[in-house]
C-alpha cells in the first residue's frame, strides 16, 4: 500500500482517501436502509427484554426501519453481549447491556470474552430501575428484619435464584447477603421467567431482581417484596419500604440499562442512533411505559454516549471492590 501511494503521488493519495471518507459519509446518510437487530442478552419476559422492546418500538418510528429484538440468553448475558461485540460494525446490529453485563461481570468472570471499558461503542442509557428483595408469598418472614433473622438461622438452607452469573439479580443478591452476613445457596437460571416460576411454585425462597421485572407478581400477590434498594419508594409498588425505612440504609442498588453498537461503527451512524435514542427518551409515551414497569428515564446528565462510557468505567471499578473475592461460581 505504501508503494502504491508513492507511485500515485501525495496529492492523488490524499484525494483518494478523501473520496473514501466522503463515500462512507454518503452511505451513512442513507442509513438505515433495512431492519436493525437489537440483541437482548436475556430470555424474553424479564425487565431487560421489556425495556429493549419499548426502545425497539420507539426507535423503529424514529429511524423509519423496524428494530427487531433478538433474545440471546446465556452466561449471565455474556453470550449475547459477545455476539453484539463481534457483529459487523455497520449499524444494523446494536445491543442492550446493563449494570450486570457491562460492569459487574468483569469482577465475577475473569475469562469474560469482552472488555466493557474498551470493546463497545456506547450509545447511551435508556432506563434506570431500583432492585428489590422479594420472596415466595408463603415465606415465613413478613418484613426485612424478620427475613434477616430467618436468613442467619437458615444460612445455606436458604435458596435464592438469579438469571446467571453477572446478571443484575445475581450481583444484587451478592451485595445484599454480604451486607447482612449470610451465604445462601444460589440457583442459576437462563432467565427471569424460570426464576419467578420456581419462586411461585415454592422451589425457591426468593430473588433480588429489578422492580421492572417483578412488580406485576408483587402487586398480584404472587410474591412478597421486602425492600426497595433506593432512596425513594417505587411508584409501581408504593407499599414496599425503602432500604432506609426497612433498617438497612447502606443497601442501595439501581440497575442502569443502555444501548451500544459494535466498536468501529461509523461516527455518522453512531450519531444518528444516539439522536434517535434521545428523541425516544423525550417522548412522554416512552417515559410513561418505563414508569409503568418501575423504571425511570435517565436524567439529562446520565444520557448520551459519553455519559454511558463514564458510567461503565466507574461501575466496573466499583463492582470489583464490592464483589471482592466472590469470583467463583455460586
Amino acid at each position: 500500500m505504501k508503494n502504491r501511494f508513492c507511485r500515485m503521488g501525495m496529492p492523488t493519495a490524499i484525494a483518494a482517501v478523501l473520496t473514501v471518507i466522503a463515500t462512507g459519509s454518503l452511505w451513512a446518510q442513507g442509513y438505515p436502509e433495512r431492519p436493525i437487530t437489537l440483541i437482548v442478552p436475556f430470555a424474553a419476559g424479564g425487565a431487560a427484554d421489556t425495556t429493549g422492546r419499548i426502545m425497539a418500538e420507539s426507535l423503529s418510528k424514529q429511524l423509519g426501519q423496524n428494530v427487531i429484538v433478538e433474545n440471546i440468553p446465556g452466561a449471565g448475558g455474556a453470550t449475547g453481549s459477545t455476539r453484539g461485540k463481534n457483529a459487523a460494525p455497520d449499524g444494523y446490529t446494536i445491543g442492550l447491556g446493563h449494570l450486570g453485563t457491562h460492569a459487574a461481570a468483569v469482577a465475577i468472570n475473569p475469562k469474560l470474552p469482552h472488555n466493557p471499558k474498551t470493546d463497545f461503542a456506547y450509545l447511551g442509557l435508556v432506563s434506570v430501575t431500583p432492585n428489590i428483595i422479594f420472596v415466595r408469598n408463603d415465606f415465613p418472614a413478613k418484613n426485612l428484619a424478620e427475613f434477616i433473622a430467618y436468613a442467619k438461622e437458615k444460612g445455606p438452607g436458604l435458596k435464592f435464584g438469579h438469571s446467571g452469573i453477572g446478571a443484575a439479580s445475581h450481583i444484587t443478591c451478592v451485595q445484599f447477603f454480604q451486607l447482612i452476613g449470610v451465604k445462601p445457596t444460589y440457583v442459576a437460571y437462563q432467565g427471569f421467567g424460570q426464576t419467578i416460576n420456581d419462586i411461585m411454585s415454592g422451589n425457591l425462597d426468593g430473588s433480588c431482581d429489578l422492580v421492572a421485572s417483578v412488580s406485576g407478581q408483587v402487586n398480584g400477590g404472587l410474591t412478597r417484596a421486602l425492600v426497595v434498594a433506593a432512596d425513594q419508594r417505587s411508584p409501581v409498588i408504593p407499599d414496599v419500604p425503602t432500604s432506609t425505612e426497612a433498617g438497612l440504609p447502606e443497601f442501595k442498588s439501581e440497575t442502569w440499562t443502555g444501548l451500544y453498537a459494535p466498536k468501529g461503527t461509523p461516527p455518522e451512524i453512531l450519531s444518528k442512533l444516539e439522536g434517535a435514542i434521545a428523541t425516544s427518551l423525550a417522548d412522554p409515551a416512552v417515559q410513561k411505559r418505563l414508569v409503568d414497569i418501575g423504571a425511570r428515564t435517565p436524567t439529562a446528565k446520565e444520557q448520551g454516549a459519553a455519559a454511558m462510557q463514564a458510567i461503565v468505567n466507574a461501575d466496573v471499578d466499583r463492582w470489583i471492590v464490592i464483589l471482592g473475592k466472590e469470583t467463583k461460581k455460586p
